[in-house]
C-alpha cells in the first residue's frame, strides 16, 4: 500500500551571491533552512519579505517544494 504524503515548501537562506563550494566543504556553511510552510504562496511571500528585510546582507532566499511523509519515510513501492 502506498504511503500518504503532502507537499510542503521549504524556505532557504543562501549566503553569498553565488554558491560554490569545494569537495569536502560543508554546504551547511552556505545554506540554512529558515522555515517550512504549507503553500507555495506562503513560501513566495516569505521569500519576498526576507529578501526585503535582509537586503544588503550578502544573502538571498529561495524556496523549494518537498514531500512530507508521515512516519518513517516513503514506501519501497515508489
Amino acid at each position: 500500500m502506498a504511503r500518504s504524503w503532502k507537499h510542503l515548501y521549504v524556505v532557504f537562506r543562501v549566503e553569498g551571491d553565488s554558491v560554490s563550494f569545494s569537495q569536502g566543504q560543508d554546504p551547511n556553511l552556505f545554506i540554512t533552512i529558515k522555515e517550512i510552510v504549507d503553500t507555495a504562496d506562503e513560501a513566495a511571500a516569505e521569500v519576498k519579505r526576507l529578501d526585503a528585510l535582509n537586503s544588503g546582507k550578502g544573502c538571498r532566499y529561495i524556496f523549494q517544494s518537498a514531500k512530507y511523509f508521515a512516519g518513517s519515510g516513503p514506501s519501497s513501492d515508489g
